[in-house]
């Protein structure tokens, strides 16, 4: 999948997918294929803000 952070494009893999009951989100741990760009190997996005890769 692919999605930003920090503005930047970023690819990864998801892990994860947690459900948020108070507020209905449905949220994705993304493993990043390649450190971000402060160095982080693993972010939380919404799962609507995730674009597949074909």
């Amino acid at each position: 999948m692919r999605t930003t952070l920090g503005g930047e494009a970023v690819q990864g893999t998801v892990d994860s997918v947690t459900y948020t009951p108070k507020k209905g989100n449905l949220i994705a741990k993304v493993a990043l294929d390649e450190p971000g760009p402060d160095g982080q190997s693993a972010l939380a996005v919404a799962v609507e803000d995730l674009d597949e890769i074909d």
